[in-house]
């Protein structure tokens, strides 16, 4: 027989603090608040809830999932089978993934002249070609370093050229007295 839910008797008082709440991916900790559990049972409650993002690797569960699961567990008449079954179906949390390279000492002072050909800044476009989706990464870790450096340069190429202002031919007879 599973354990009884400690916040069961609360749901109405947590849904409607998630509904007020401005607060749009709960943390494990904001969870460990909002249902007055300690860590291991806030983590339990996350794969419950299911659609847990790994944000810089913190584990986060968004507003509109946290809501439907409340109004699901509310609907239910066995809420521990139902938090039960929740678990079982989740997928696995997503695990973070390290980068596998490192800026070479030479590019920390990369600048944007020193960019390689396959990042390419123009008036309104940024264009990165790579072999594959690592190639790509390095390159926008590369242009994020030569921002760090060169920001302005940066806004420069990539702020449109400003037109002029369009001046209607009546309004330069006007101006230099030759009225039509």
């Amino acid at each position: 027989m599973p354990k009884p839910i400690s916040w069961s008797n609360r749901l109405h008082e947590i849904r409607d603090s998630v509904r007020r709440s401005k607060v749009q991916t709960w943390s494990r900790r904001n969870l460990e608040d909002l249902f007055q559990v300690k860590r291991a049972s806030a983590q339990s409650l996350m794969k419950a809830i299911g659609g847990i993002q790994n944000i810089g690797g913190t584990h986060l569960v968004d507003r509109v999932a946290l809501q439907q699961f409340l109004e699901h567990a509310i609907e239910t008449e066995d809420l521990s089978f139902t938090v039960q079954q929740s678990k079982l179906n989740s997928g696995p949390v997503p695990k973070s993934r390290r980068l596998g390279f490192a800026l070479p000492v030479e590019m920390r002072s990369i600048m944007v002249d020193d960019l390689p050909k396959a990042i390419r800044l123009e008036p309104g476009r940024l264009t990165i070609e790579g072999a594959d989706a690592e190639a790509i990464i390095e390159s926008l870790y590369v242009l994020a370093q030569a921002m760090q450096n060169d920001l302005y340069t940066v806004q420069m190429m990539l702020d449109p050229v400003p037109q002029p202002p369009a001046v209607e031919e009546d309004e330069l007879h006007r101006l230099f007295g030759r009225g039509k």
